[in-house]
């Protein structure tokens, strides 16, 4: 049995230490600042979505420092924020390898089996929405109702973000990114899958 994994985060030089546990039934977060106050908690069933990126800290003539961010939304639209902040690069590659780990432990514990129901919705010939794309059996639907077959796609997986376009009309396109929209890698995750059988 897969044992939980507790994280300790510290948003800023004046915070607290908080914990987070990610366990394969549950995510619980340290996010009260009340004394008799209560950890929010996931249960995994309710776990929805996440998005994740960095965000910069600009000074006057330069870039100062960065944070790092995890946001994970339950079904009803609760959502849980974890930062990591470095200025002046202080603990930069630790709190980077720290955020990694975290966005490797959402995906393997409760991300990719979401992605793998879609692809057995897929596999059973259904369609269905994941974002704002219409997955379909012979390809894929963009919001504005252009379909772009499987053979024609062509995908782009960039550090912030990730491209669905059409080889045969540069038109035809549309782009998500990590940080702003929700599962962009649980949609990266199943495309890339179904794409498999059409290469």
């Amino acid at each position: 049995m897969i044992q939980p994994t507790e994280y300790t985060i510290k948003s800023s030089f004046y915070d607290r230490n908080r914990k987070l546990i990610l366990s394969p039934n549950y995510i619980e977060f340290d996010d009260n600042d009340w004394v008799n106050g209560t950890n929010t908690k996931f249960e995994i069933e309710e776990i929805d979505s996440f998005r994740y990126g960095i965000k910069w800290l600009h000074g006057y003539a330069f870039t100062f420092g960065r944070i790092y961010f995890i946001e994970i939304k339950n079904k009803e639209g609760k959502i849980v924020k974890l930062k990591l902040k470095s200025v002046y690069r202080i603990r930069k590659k630790q709190l980077f390898e720290k955020y990694a780990s975290i966005i490797n432990q959402l995906l393997d514990l409760y991300f990719i089996p979401i992605a793998e129901k879609y692809i057995q919705l897929y596999n059973k010939n259904e369609e269905f929405y994941l974002l704002s794309i219409k997955i379909k059996q012979e390809g894929i639907e963009l919001k504005n109702e252009k379909v772009i077959l499987w053979n024609d796609l062509e995908t782009r997986n960039y550090f912030t973000k990730y491209s669905l376009s059409s080889k045969k009309d540069s038109n035809c396109y549309c782009l998500f990114e990590y940080a702003e929209n929700w599962n962009v890698a649980v949609l990266f995750s199943v495309i890339e899958e179904i794409k498999k059988k059409y290469n």
